[in-house]
């Protein structure tokens, strides 16, 4: 599976994706470009990525996710190019068998995104 698109971001296909009979929570965390970018006013945001390093790093996450918060699924995706105001630019969602394990995976999996992944902006317009 790809993590990495140019393509526009929806949570369509993260919603249709069922609950397993092992799941009891889902959470999900929408990174949205915003109108301000450092107080200044922007139309747009522009993402790049070494990609089959960044690729891998988040497989690598998301199995560290699985494993430690005892995750049933994950779905996450990253867009790549220009991200007008107001699309998504990331998306990661999470079931688990509880509350506290969903959030905190999905909390793991964007903290380690931002942190350790190389993507990162290249322009904002």
């Amino acid at each position: 599976m790809r993590y990495l698109t140019r393509e526009v971001i929806t949570a369509d296909e993260w919603h249709a994706q069922s609950m397993s009979e092992h799941s009891g929570a889902s959470v999900e965390f929408l990174g949205v470009v915003r109108r301000l970018e450092n107080g200044d006013p922007i139309e747009y945001l522009e993402y790049e990525a070494y990609e089959p390093m960044a690729e891998q790093m988040i497989g690598r996450y998301i199995q560290q996710a699985h494993e430690r918060f005892g995750l049933s699924r994950v779905y996450f995706r990253h867009r790549l190019g220009r991200v007008p105001v107001g699309e998504i630019a990331v998306i990661i969602g999470v079931h688990a068998p509880h509350r506290a394990e969903a959030f905190d995976g999905c909390r793991f999996l964007i903290e380690t995104l931002k942190r350790d992944v190389p993507i990162w902006k290249v322009r904002a317009g």
